[in-house]
């Protein structure tokens, strides 16, 4: 159903690209509101009587029973494809372990890149197919996924050949990013020959082939140092690709510092961040993503200062950082959460967090993050009275339905009303 009208909406919330700059951070509520869709995008939006009246009856009706209607959420911070699970890792932080001990002893990244090895495109696909699943029932219509746990190019690759299977099977728009995470195990004493590697064969290869338009890398001790970073971030910049950066997420690595001298579309984690990284991040214009649930389930690691980022002026967004290790979650709505809980963000931060501002940190605020006249219909309804309602019901919203450009690609079954 690339055209219908979609009446009795409850409530309409968005935020509107025109109010990109307002740092008010408003959004745009209207009540028994009705949405005309042609050709999978918006034509109007009005209220109901007034478009049940005007749409030709040729356009086919859905009524949406007062349900709320928002944005399709943009996850723009996930590491979707993957296979296995270490949930022991969970219970060895919970006893005390850090993330630098369990990697240490060869789990973390290391422990999944070894699974990675082993496993064929097909494996990869089949197990990552149900994440998109799960995040799509939680409203998400866009979402990042990088690359990062095959660590050789022979890895990598396989991850990005199976990250362009699932592009053809989910109905999620996909953003693309290849990771450079860690040094393979076996080149751990030869760094600068894996970085060159990275510069002169990888990227080019990615890039070459259309795998992905991306590249991020793991600013951090026991990752990569400013100085790789930067050499891997300019070899990407250089032919053309996005680039944005894993950046003081257990220390003041130099990472966030170095997404401003770069101009990074963004800075992601930033747990450690002091007033003149602000600043520069601010003066860079340079998209801040807060991963909030990784730091919830990590619980060892303080918050990034998100409140003093957004008093700052900051485009702030808010991600699931999904991942195996630090962040098994596929849920934005729980994100939100935790971002209310502990960023002290507002709801209408928290709108913008999941939709145009998460869409800015990939580039493309143009084609996704609103319901506005001309842009791609992607929105869900929720059985729920008011956007405030959905990180209220915290770690229990599904939205009812899903729609990517014009179409319903999910619903959920239950018929229990939310109030």
């Amino acid at each position: 159903m690339n055209s219908a009208l979609i009446f009795d909406i409850g409530t309409l919330a968005t935020p509107q690209l025109k109010d990109a700059d307002d740092l008010r951070r408003p959004v745009q509520e209207l009540h028994n509101a009705a949405v005309w869709i042609e050709n999978g995008h918006f034509k109007e939006i009005g209220r109901s009587f007034d478009l049940l009246n005007r749409v030709p009856t040729s356009v086919p009706r859905y009524n949406a029973l007062h349900k709320l209607m928002l944005p399709g959420f943009v996850d723009c911070h996930a590491h979707p494809i993957f296979v296995g699970n270490r949930a022991g890792e969970f219970y060895l932080r919970n006893r005390g372990a850090s993330y630098q001990e369990i990697s240490e002893k060869g789990g973390g990244i290391h422990a999944t890149a070894r699974r990675i090895a082993a496993a064929s495109v097909e494996q990869i696909v089949r197990e990552s197919l149900p994440r998109f699943e799960m995040s799509l029932a939680g409203g998400v219509t866009t979402i990042e996924c990088k690359s990062g746990y095959g660590l050789t190019w022979a890895g990598e690759e396989r991850l990005l050949v199976a990250m362009r299977e699932i592009e053809k099977i989910v109905p999620q728009r996909m953003v693309k990013t290849l990771l450079i995470h860690a040094v393979p195990l076996e080149l751990a004493s030869k760094r600068d020959t894996f970085v060159q590697e990275v510069t002169d064969q990888i990227i080019p290869e990615t890039r070459e082939r259309g795998l992905a338009g991306r590249v991020d890398v793991f600013c951090e001790r026991g990752a990569f140092s400013v100085e790789d970073s930067r050499t891997i971030l300019s070899a990407a910049k250089a032919l053309g690709m996005d680039i944005t950066i894993h950046a003081n997420q257990f220390g003041h690595s130099g990472g966030a510092l170095l997404a401003a001298e770069l101009g990074a579309r963004s800075a992601d984690h930033l747990e450690y961040l002091n007033d003149d990284e602000i600043t520069r991040l601010h003066n860079a214009g340079v998209v801040c993503v807060a991963l909030p649930a990784c730091v919830y389930c990590m619980n060892s690691i303080p918050y990034p200062p998100m409140r003093k980022m957004l008093d700052s002026g900051i485009r702030l967004a808010v991600a699931t950082d999904m991942n195996p290790g630090t962040s098994m979650t596929e849920s934005i709505p729980f994100c939100m959460t935790t971002a209310a809980i502990y960023g002290k963000l507002t709801m209408n931060e928290l709108l913008w967090s999941v939709t145009l501002d998460s869409a800015r940190a990939l580039g493309i605020q143009d084609l996704a993050g609103s319901i506005e006249p001309g842009r791609q219909a992607d929105f869900s309804l929720w059985n729920l009275p008011s956007p405030e309602s959905l990180p209220y019901f915290m770690g229990a919203c599904h939205a009812d339905e899903v729609w990517i450009a014009g179409e319903q690609v999910y619903e959920f079954t239950s018929t229990v009303k939310r109030y």
